[in-house]
């Protein structure tokens, strides 16, 4: 059963009665000091790209001028490229819609897709909407999130096929609905969707604007050009921090750092829903609607997750909600600096108009790159959100899987780019994968701070590594449904912290795992604190600590409950195991 509750903390969200602990929080914490975030717990796949088995798989589809895509071409038509050397295909299937899971295991797969009997049901379709409520664009926020509820209710009003579950999910986590075919439920879902924008389009600071863009390009890309910018628009606006050039390079390494984390979280939520996706049976896509994020540095994680989807035969369908974006002129937005919106902005701030198509390609890139690389479609440049739901939310009719055999490949954590090409392409467009990491030496004895935590869920041993208490309380609310409430209780004296511009951060993350008796998962919730803390607020709470708290709706019955809790600076770790009478 499908967890309903909430993740809550320090009464941030109102939701039940305050405990004076709680209340505690709530009274000495600001909206700032303590960000909570929660989503359904999924243990990432453990599809990995290693060249050991030499194989590395591939979706590939072929469209026409008209974005058609087009059937019955046979293994001869195709070439593979690995940094330039071809490489025979190993593995070869064309997929009919309807057909994905056909296994490539091993030998060649048919080279044309099975036909379904008449009279025999077609298999289920499942496509997950994935709401970027998350990142705004750079920029002003704008309405991209209300644009895409409208057009995603008015495309399951007007284009649901009979046979299609849904599934509606946010990069959040804190507004989902499983896979249904209610339209109704999923129209009620898609419409209770919320921002929750983790940083503004300012960034840190807005005198001047550090946008996540210029974080980007001064933190990242070394540009010096970007940064006197920054640095005349300071003297300009009369900023109180004046025109330090260590301040400012200060600024845009701690805004590319929250940025870099947040996009990180972006690529673990995608990475959540393609696993969840990949148990389901039938044909499996994912439409991820975003106004955009920071792929860039982050380009393993993202080939991690397509090697994970053209393994669990899910294609990923991308909308940028931005549509044809344009903005007014930097002096003329509202959340210009006063001394920005008379005589000399346009020229002061020239640049940044300049660069505003770079800008947007540098957040496009990341869903182009998941459509491209498992055979599905990225959607942009324009404002017919509508028409693009329509055209992402049906599968491609034909795409083609095929695999190569990596030979002379070196595990040294190196990118290999891929190209894909017909022998005779005439004006056919070929969308694949753009390439693969071949695997570091060290790669299995590497453990992701995520695997870590899928590890301890599974496990059954106890730790102490983070000063944390559990209690948990049970109501019956009917006959047959029982709340379960885990308490966890922060010892915030006895935590680590560490110390970035005047404030006590940290990032605590609790699991909760109802296990049945046959060890299987039958509900899970996993919750995210972030402290920034402010002295005082510190000293508040390190007398009093802090409650947060995982709720499940629950069937009666006798469950065990693993409670697993992970701290970031020092990465801690905690865990516990309990069975649970919900009779």
């Amino acid at each position: 059963m499908v967890p309903r509750s909430d993740f809550l903390i320090g009464g941030l969200l109102a939701v039940v009665t305050l405990s004076p602990l709680i209340l505690g929080a709530q009274q000495t914490a600001g909206s700032d000091e303590i960000r909570v975030s929660s989503q359904p717990y999924i243990p990432q796949s453990p599809y990995t790209l290693r060249v050991e088995t030499k194989l590395v798989d591939m979706v590939v589809a072929v469209r026409d001028g008209h974005g058609r895509t087009i059937p019955g071409l046979k293994r001869d038509n195709f070439q593979i490229y690995d940094d330039g050397k071809e490489r025979a295909i190993s593995t070869f299937s064309e997929e009919a819609d309807g057909s994905a899971g056909i296994s490539l295991a091993s030998g060649t797969a048919p080279a044309v897709a099975p036909a379904v009997t008449p009279g025999e049901p077609q298999p289920a379709r499942f496509l997950a909407l994935l709401f970027d409520d998350v990142n705004a664009k750079d920029g002003l926020a704008g309405g991209d999130l209300g644009r895409a509820q409208a057009a995603a209710k008015r495309f399951v009003k007007d284009a649901l096929e009979p046979g299609v579950r849904v599934g509606v999910f946010t990069v959040s986590g804190t507004e989902t609905l499983d896979f249904t075919a209610d339209a109704a439920k999923i129209a009620a879902a898609i419409a209770d969707l919320k921002p929750h924008i983790r940083m503004s389009g300012n960034g840190i600071t807005a005198c001047p604007r550090i946008t996540p863009y210029r974080a980007f390009k001064i933190a990242q890309s070394q540009d010096r050009e970007t940064l006197r910018i920054v640095m005349a628009e300071a003297v300009m606006a009369n900023c109180a921090y004046g025109a330090s050039r260590q301040y400012f390079e200060d600024m845009a390494t701690e805004t590319w750092r929250r940025i870099k984390e947040i996009s990180q979280d972006t690529l673990a939520s995608v990475s959540r829903v393609v696993y969840r996706l990949g148990e389901m049976p039938g044909t499996r896509m994912l439409l991820l609607t975003s106004s955009g994020f920071f792929g860039e540095t982050l380009e393993p994680q993202q080939n991690a997750i397509i090697d994970q989807a053209v393994h669990a035969g899910v294609v990923i369908n991308a909308l940028d909600a931005k549509g044809l974006y344009s903005e007014p002129p930097p002096g003329a937005r509202p959340d210009a600096p006063r001394a920005f919106r008379g005589r000399g902005a346009t020229a002061t701030l020239a640049g940044e108009t300049m660069n505003q198509e770079d800008r947007i390609m540098v957040v496009n890139t990341g869903m182009a790159d998941l459509a491209q690389g498992t055979g599905g479609v990225f959607f942009h440049d324009n404002n017919d959100l509508n028409a693009g739901f329509h055209k992402l939310g049906l599968p491609p009719a034909v795409t083609y899987r095929m695999s190569f055999s990596p030979e002379g490949v070196i595990a040294d954590g190196s990118y290999h780019k891929l190209k894909v090409k017909l022998a005779h392409s005439g004006t056919y467009s070929v969308e694949t994968r753009p390439g693969y990491f071949a695997p570091e030496k060290t790669a299995a004895a590497t453990e992701t701070p995520q695997s870590k935590i899928d590890r301890a869920v599974m496990a059954s041993d106890t730790l102490t590594g983070v000063p944390a208490g559990i209690s948990i309380q049970v109501r019956k609310p009917s006959d047959s449904q029982r709340t379960l409430s885990v308490i966890v209780h922060l010892d915030i004296a006895k935590l680590g912290f560490s110390k970035q511009n005047e404030r006590k951060t940290q990032r605590v993350t609790f699991v909760s795992a109802l296990f049945d008796s046959q060890g299987k998962i039958v509900a899970a919730k996993e919750g995210k604190m972030e402290f920034a803390l402010k002295v005082a607020t510190y000293e508040n709470l390190a007398r009093t600590g802090v409650n947060a708290k995982l709720s499940f709706e629950m069937a009666p019955g006798v469950y065990s409950l693993r409670e697993v809790i992970e701290e970031a600076v020092n990465g801690g770790l905690a865990s516990s195991t309990a069975s649970v009478d919900l009779r």
